[in-house]
């Protein structure tokens, strides 16, 4: 009669301890909740909320989700290399005139990428 022997190991997220058994049943015994992420293309928006600002909650207040990663198609045809909000996405103009929007659009305000989803055909990854 072959003896299995399992293992049993803590695991400790955010201050929450978990219990997993480790061995021939190795598979997580809680429930997963994780988020479902969905690539989308989308033509211009005329939103003025994504060049308003700096604001990197954006996408949760316009599509309620984490873009975790965008490119922009740029009117020649060709796609930007891919962004990563809060690291690679400060865009190199600014706002040079304040505009009416229901977010902060103030003159001379820096924005990210994303700006260009006003008025630009768009690729973002969404986690929800």
């Amino acid at each position: 009669m072959a003896r299995v022997v399992l293992a049993a190991a803590f695991i400790v997220i955010a201050g929450c301890c978990f219990s997993v058994c480790l061995g021939q049943g190795d598979l997580v015994i809680y429930k997963l909740n994780q988020a479902t992420c969905t690539q989308y293309q989308v033509g211009r928006t005329n939103d003025c909320r994504w060049p308003a600002n700096l604001n990197g909650a954006m996408d949760y207040q316009v599509l309620k989700g984490k873009i975790v990663a965008y490119k922009i198609q740029w009117f020649n045809g060709a796609w930007s290399d891919w962004f990563v909000p809060g690291y690679n996405d400060i865009d190199y103009k600014f706002n040079p005139a304040a505009m009416s929007c229901s977010v902060p659009y103030e003159a001379n305000s820096m924005r990210r990428m994303w700006s260009y989803f006003y008025d630009h055909t768009h690729l973002y990854i969404l986690c929800q």
